[in-house]
């Protein structure tokens, strides 16, 4: 064999092992893809956070909130695997930042269904998103209804006051812009007394408007509880930013996690369920559960 032969048989199987490797490669990468789709659409991820605050009255230090964020009436053995998890974290309070319907594969009684059992947990307190107001006015009805019989407590532009340990904590809960004459009307009700406040609202794009809002109003909104951007639906890796977002369009700026502004801090569910067809991909659903600390003013 002749020098130049050599030359082009070691060259052929040079690029040999290189088209072997590239497939193992590309082999590799699929997996790994598929696994992640698959983690994103079925795990549910637990995010432990502590807000502390000298605002946090000493009846509720301690206490343990889960947020419960966009089900989008997911059903089947799913709901099995989330009520033991909400189970497991023994909440004091469970707050459902809307969205618990979906008005594009509605299915009423699957969203009756996880009511029904998150109910028997613990004392649960519930705002609508917008995909429950998509539905129909019966069907919103007939959630409500359900709400209202296993004692779930709806609030549609309104506020409680829960009472723990001696102390009070207000509970506000919108469903509609800070322009909007039903938020305004309910402000003007506002307790005299400035109490700890916690504000449940499904938009977390609203979030200046909520923390000026309540502070022109003479109140303030300690923290709020928000969902509806699903995390971004796909987040980059390494950084992990959501990509898009309902209401913040692309690279939307509150996905996850916590953000301040002011003295006003806001917590935002990815949410624990998928609307319609819609899938994630490194965006695992997301069970927050937070612990309010009572921290003294030195």
């Amino acid at each position: 064999m002749s020098t130049e032969e050599k030359i082009k048989k070691t060259e052929k199987k040079r690029l040999s092992r290189r088209k072997i490797i590239l497939l193992i490669v590309a082999g590799v990468v699929a997996l790994m893809t598929a696994a992640e789709f698959v983690r994103s659409n079925y795990y549910i991820e637990t995010e432990n956070i502590v807000y502390k605050s000298e605002n946090v009255p000493e009846g509720f230090d301690g206490a343990k909130i889960v947020q419960v964020s966009d089900y989008h009436n997911h059903g089947g053995s799913y709901d099995d695997r989330l009520i033991e998890k909400i189970t497991e974290q023994r909440p004091d309070y469970i707050f459902l930042t809307g969205d618990i319907a979906d008005s594009i594969q509605t299915d009423i009684d699957d969203a009756k269904s996880f009511l029904k059992k998150v109910s028997k947990i613990t004392d649960c307190y519930l705002v609508w998103g917008n995909h429950d107001y998509d539905i129909s006015d019966e069907q919103r009805e007939e959630m409500a209804q359900c709400c209202e019989e296993n004692g779930i407590i709806v609030l549609e532009n309104e506020f409680t006051v829960i009472e723990r340990g001696g102390d009070k904590m207000l509970l506000v809960g919108t469903v509609s812009g800070m322009d909007s004459g039903f938020v305004g009307e309910m402000l003007e009700d506002y307790p005299e007394e400035k109490l700890f406040t916690v504000w449940l609202h499904h938009y977390p794009e609203d979030f200046y408007e909520i923390a000026e809002t309540s502070e022109a109003a003479g109140s303030r909104a300690d923290l709020i509880f928000a969902g509806h951007a699903h995390g971004g639906l796909i987040r980059l890796p390494y950084i992990l930013y959501g990509l898009c977002a309902p209401g913040q369009g692309f690279f939307p700026e509150y996905t996850s996690g916590v953000y301040q502004y002011g003295s006003t801090r806001m917590i935002v569910s990815r949410g624990v369920g998928n609307s319609g067809y819609t899938k994630r991909f490194l965006d695992p659903f997301h069970l927050v559960v937070c612990t309010l600390e009572s921290q003294s003013e030195d």
